[in-house]
């Protein structure tokens, strides 16, 4: 039987504000860009580490949509989560989302290429380390607090 997925509006409303209120991290990425759902059909397995994932939407898969990312996960580990750990996880998969620099741009133009959306980063410790720093190595662990990072302005991942 093929796996259910339920639309994420909760998923995408985090996508909003961080993207709304976190120019400064976030500057390049648009909400409209990206489409979450969670699995509902079973729990998620044991053995799974992550609460979400994301994957860019390119080629041929864009005759299915107008989106250009995908998060998802299991609604078993989601429902589970306090907002703050939410906000990360979502914030954690916008990290990933490559967004191209001026000097890309530049360059593309010069050869008369737009840059295709779609393209994911690889999370390397280099990439994460104010993440890692501010949020410290633990945040995603059931007991450690963090800051909401669509409200503190401070937080600077």
């Amino acid at each position: 039987m093929a796996p259910i997925y339920s639309p994420s509006k909760e998923i995408d409303q985090i996508v909003l504000n961080l993207v709304t209120k976190r120019d400064d991290l976030f500057g390049g990425v648009e909400a409209d860009m990206i489409v979450s759902g969670l699995r509902v059909d079973k729990p998620a397995p044991a053995k799974q580490k992550d609460v979400l994932k994301i994957e860019g939407i390119r080629g041929s898969k864009t005759l299915l949509t107008e989106k250009k990312y995908l998060i998802h996960g299991y609604a078993s580990m989601w429902s589970k989560l306090n907002m703050e750990k939410k906000v990360a996880h979502v914030a954690n998969m916008l990290k990933r989302i490559a967004v191209p620099t001026n000097e890309e741009l530049a360059k593309l133009a010069e050869k008369s290429q737009d840059f295709e959306w779609g393209k994911l980063r690889k999370p390397d410790v280099t990439d994460w380390r104010t993440f890692i720093q501010e949020l410290g190595v633990g945040w995603a662990d059931d007991d450690t607090e963090i800051p909401n990072l669509a409200e503190s302005k401070k937080v600077a991942v």
